[in-house]
């Protein structure tokens, strides 16, 4: 009878040895996951701050530009340090640049030409652009391999 309690006393030692090497290894492993994080969150941070620092070196050199080609800019973002240096409401706009009404009139006419130049696309709007440069039916007909018949309906019903 003792011998069957010390079998049995041994057995569950020998149990209670391999959960506790089971917890040990779950909590190693735990330990490694959390210096994972650790070391990607501060990857992150650092990536996010060299992110910042060159946006913030970009605007500068945008500023720059601005100061040295744009009067008017120029004198809103030294308005604009100046109330840095003070407390600025959240509804601060900066004036707008504005450009002059002939400037204006010379880029809209460049981009009215270019959208003026369209190519036909459909079988009746190349009939139209066709006879609008003078061709004749037959040769119409023959450019884009259609019948008489049918460019003269296309003439006709053109209004």
């Amino acid at each position: 009878m003792t011998s069957l309690i010390l079998v049995i006393l041994f057995l569950l030692q020998i149990i209670s040895f391999y959960f506790i090497t089971l917890l040990h290894a779950k909590l190693a492993k735990f330990n490694n996951m959390e210096n994972k994080q650790a070391q990607i969150l501060s990857e992150i941070e650092d990536s996010f701050s060299a992110y910042i620092a060159e946006i913030k070196d970009e605007n500068n050199r945008l500023l720059q530009e601005l100061n040295n080609t744009n009067p008017v800019v120029a004198a809103t973002t030294e308005f604009v340090e100046e109330k840095e240096k003070e407390v600025v409401p959240s509804t601060f706009d900066i004036p707008k640049t504005f450009v002059s009404k002939q400037r204006v009139a010379n880029s809209y006419s460049k981009t009215a030409t270019i959208t003026e130049k369209k190519e036909p696309v459909s079988i009746k709007e190349k009939v139209f652009y066709y006879d609008n440069e003078g061709k004749s039916i037959d040769e119409i007909a023959k450019m884009l391999q259609i019948g008489k018949t049918e460019v003269e309906l296309f003439l006709k019903f053109k209004h």
